[in-house]
């Protein structure tokens, strides 16, 4: 299957345990959200490499930039916290031609660097996680088909 699916990103080792399930939890809220909405299920990295699995860096790096770069349709960013794949991952987008989408809780601030990134194409400010997901649906009903 080459089908090219959703990609949600966000931070994963530089929560603490407690953050850490919550922010799992709501990735994977967005996840079901992109799957009735889309009718695909998206990659959500803390499903394969669990933060305290035996992989290396290297194999991480491979797998997540083959998955980015060449099996993503537009890659999700969870702004909730400072995160360097995230970053990573968004300047992979843009080499790659794939779109980004950034949800970010009112009053977080994003560095311009990020803001600035080509691939960006919408930044979705939220209040909870409810009304993150119903904006994301929102633009995905609305927008993603214009990708």
């Amino acid at each position: 299957m080459n089908e090219k699916i959703p990609y949600i990103c966000g931070p994963i080792r530089e929560l603490d345990e407690q953050s850490r399930k919550e922010v799992f939890n709501f990735y994977e809220k967005i996840a079901e959200m992109c799957k009735d909405t889309l009718n695909v299920m998206p990659f959500v990295p803390h499903l394969h490499f669990n933060p305290n699995n035996d992989f290396s860096p290297q194999e991480i790096d491979k797998v997540e930039r083959d998955r980015v770069c060449n099996k993503t349709s537009v890659l999700i960013v969870v702004a909730v916290a400072p995160s360097w794949g995230g970053g990573i991952e968004i300047e992979m987008s843009y080499r790659s031609n794939v779109p980004v989408i950034i949800l970010r809780p009112n009053g977080k601030d994003l560095s311009r660097l990020m803001r600035g990134n080509p691939a960006i194409k919408s930044i979705i400010d939220y209040n909870n996680q409810e009304d993150a997901i119903n904006k994301l649906k929102d633009w995905m009903r609305l927008e993603f088909n214009k990708l």
